[in-house]
């Protein structure tokens, strides 16, 4: 299903011919594009878009109704530098974002799935960070925030057979998501990795 509408995007089929997206088309200009797969209510992408005008922002998202929220933030903010998908994380990054061609990944708080019979739906594992590494162009950035510390040895594990990505150190800049407010009142720790695309 995809929503519709104003900054909505429409994807192609995947079996007709190259579905990768041209974002020169999309956005009308050649900036970097940065992606946070699933963006909630949009809270953190709205805020970078702000503070980020030369910068093109897409935001990933399930839930049509907190899609539809942080779509009508960014029409009354008045941002022509971001757009929205409602589709699923994985595949849209495995059939539709060409390689090199990403400046940064966000991924603040993906679902954990805790219940072991759930771990194969997580979205961070091994084979997608694969698509990770084919699809951020050297020096792009991936920023990962969990609140889980389960999940985040997964994420550890996953990384550790990266032969492209290097953890850097970074200031952590932007607004909040909600999630990561609420996991701060309630006192949980919050676990952090930002990494780079090194050359070759």
């Amino acid at each position: 299903m995809q929503e519709t509408g104003e900054g909505f995007l429409t994807l192609p089929a995947t079996d007709a011919g190259d579905p990768t997206l041209n974002w020169s088309a999309i956005f009308g200009n050649d900036q970097p594009v940065e992606i946070e797969l699933g963006i909630g209510k949009g809270r953190f992408l709205l805020d970078a878009a702000e503070r980020l005008p030369g910068v093109n922002f897409v935001g990933v998202e399930w839930a049509a109704k907190y899609l539809r929220i942080a779509q009508h933030r960014a029409v009354r903010r008045e941002l022509d530098n971001m757009c929205f998908v409602r589709t699923d994380a994985r595949e849209f990054v495995e059939f539709f974002i060409s390689n090199g061609s990403i400046g940064a990944y966000h991924m603040y708080f993906p679902d954990p799935w805790p219940k072991k019979r759930h771990h194969k739906r997580r979205l961070f594992n091994e084979g997608f960070l694969r698509e990770v590494e084919r699809t951020l162009q050297e020096g792009g950035r991936l920023w990962l925030a969990t609140d889980y510390a389960d999940y985040f040895d997964v994420m550890l594990e996953a990384l550790e057979t990266s032969r492209c990505l290097a953890v850097v150190d970074g200031e952590w800049v932007g607004a909040k998501t909600n999630y990561e407010d609420k996991y701060i009142a309630q006192g949980k720790p919050i676990y952090r990795r930002i990494l780079q695309k090194i050359p070759g």
